[in-house]
């Protein structure tokens, strides 16, 4: 009975959200992953699936020199019911720039051991640092949210100084960009499905 009833309320929560998995760019709402219907989620499904919800990107640039950087501050939220989370041994997220300007330039970012790592991020957030988990209430069923915030500088060295201030204009007259966030939970030897959601970035000086 307990368990049909976490499945209703988690049901709840998904169909009393809007689905949107695609970005509007001309749009700076937030985006929440949702699933249309009750008849989709089964109990073990239902206990490892994320609400999964991303402002817009915030990217900021600069010049040094010849080199252009673009600092994006990473900041996504991903909840679980409380009863889910206990049964939950790893959380992943990947994200990807595939479709965004930033795609093909070197990116570093700080490890769980405070070292810097170049192309390179751990998916695993039980190693990621820069993550705050706390207990909340979404209609009325107790949650478990993960954000997680974290930066990666971007560069690129370019011929000359105004080359660079020229892409650092291109970056910032741009409006459609996004980011791609993907997340899937490890328990009991098995990988859940995989959820993934877009954001829309936002370039500033």
């Amino acid at each position: 009975m307990k368990t049909l009833l976490t499945i209703l309320l988690i049901a709840t929560i998904f169909i009393s959200c809007t689905k949107n998995n695609n970005v509007n760019p001309g749009s700076n709402v937030t985006k929440t992953t949702t699933l249309d219907t009750v008849s989709q989620i089964n109990a073990d499904i239902a206990l490892h699936t994320p609400i999964f919800k991303v402002n817009p990107q915030q990217v900021i640039t600069s010049i040094s020199d010849k080199t252009l950087i673009l600092k994006f501050n990473e900041n996504v939220d991903l909840s679980y019911t409380a009863a889910g989370y206990q049964k939950i041994s790893s959380v992943h997220l990947l994200e990807s720039f595939n479709s965004a300007l930033l795609s093909g330039f070197e990116y570093t970012t700080v490890a769980q051991g405070g070292n810097t790592t170049l192309n390179w991020v751990d998916d695993n957030l039980n190693n990621v640092i820069l993550k705050s988990v706390t207990d909340t209430v979404i209609n009325n069923v107790n949650m478990v949210k993960i954000n997680v915030h974290r930066q990666f500088t971007f560069f690129k060295t370019y011929d000359s100084n105004q080359i660079a201030l020229n892409e650092q204009t291109i970056f910032i007259n741009k409006r459609d960009d996004i980011i791609t966030f993907s997340s899937y939970c490890y328990y009991n030897q098995k990988n859940y499905p995989i959820f993934s959601i877009s954001a829309k970035v936002l370039y500033t000086k």
